[in-house]
């Protein structure tokens, strides 16, 4: 019988290399994309959240057919391209819903790490704090934009084949690009800004829903005791109602200059990217 060698067991360096990729953040993003997707009650959020969508649609479709009597009052709010898609895109319900959807998508993004201790799993691999942040921030723009971004591209694309004109203004263009853009960006921002602040997701959960409902009613108590719309600066729905007056140049709905909120939104998104890499740098020293 042949005897078979035996090799001794041990350790052998890696002769490998590792090559740099612009893309290490994707497993991140598609596998968090997956699992909110498979989450209960996604396909409710989603359904409601489309649901401004199709009434705008509607309503568009009414206005060039002026035989047809429905959603007669909001067809006479649209009085213009700048007008409705401002109002498509600042309405409350819609605002409302963009909360409900981060706190679905991007509430447990950081806080499930933080809780399961996986930090040093992740930076374990060739994976800098940068592709981290950009993989969870993909995930919560991904829905984000889903419901504001794509619909209101197909809702230009739809006006034109109704009313039969390929004409529109190159800055409205600009504006529906922008605006949904900067609202996300913020949404998301602060959405995993707080989600870093505790590993107890039902926590960061209320913490974001509350900053919604708190800045507005507090900016309303202001407003009656002082009489100023400047206090509506508190205001999570009121300065993203103001950026589309800002953005699509129409009438504010608040009596403050509207470039206010888009410096203050663009402040605190800054403020909450650097506060999250802050964070993220601790995490990453000690992993």
């Amino acid at each position: 019988m042949k005897q078979m060698d035996i090799r001794e067991k041990g350790y052998r360096h890696w002769e490998g290399e590792l090559k740099f990729s612009h893309f290490n953040w994707l497993p991140i993003t598609l596998n968090g994309v997956k699992t909110v997707f498979r989450k209960k009650y996604a396909k409710l959020i989603f359904s409601l959240s489309a649901s401004t969508f199709f009434v705008f649609l509607a309503a568009v479709y009414a206005s060039t057919k002026p035989e047809l009597k429905i959603l007669g009052e909001l067809v006479r709010l649209l009085k213009s391209d700048a007008e409705l898609f401002k109002t498509f895109y600042a309405n409350g319900f819609l605002i409302f819903m963009l909360v409900i959807l981060s706190i679905f998508s991007g509430a447990d993004l950081i806080s499930a790490d933080l809780k399961s201790k996986a930090f040093p799993l992740y930076f374990a691999r060739p994976l800098s704090r940068g592709d981290y942040l950009t993989g969870k921030f993909a995930i919560v723009l991904f829905y984000l934009l889903s419901f504001t971004l794509v619909p209101g591209i197909l809702l230009l694309l739809f006006k034109m084949i109704f009313s039969g004109s390929l004409s529109f203004s190159p800055l409205l263009l600009l504006g529906i690009l922008v605006f949904p853009l900067l609202v996300c960006v913020f949404l998301a921002s602060l959405t995993l800004a707080l989600s870093i602040l505790s590993p107890n997701t039902k926590f960061i959960q209320i913490a974001i829903f509350l900053v919604y409902m708190f800045s507005n009613n507090l900016a309303q108590i202001l407003k009656a005791i002082f009489k100023s719309d400047y206090f509506f600066l508190v205001s999570l729905p009121g300065n993203i109602q103001q950026l589309g007056s800002f953005i699509f140049g129409t009438k504010p709905a608040f009596n403050f200059p509207a470039w206010l909120s888009a410096l203050l939104l663009t402040a605190i998104s800054v403020l909450a990217v650097s506060w999250l890499s802050w964070r993220i740098k601790k995490a990453e020293a000690r992993a």
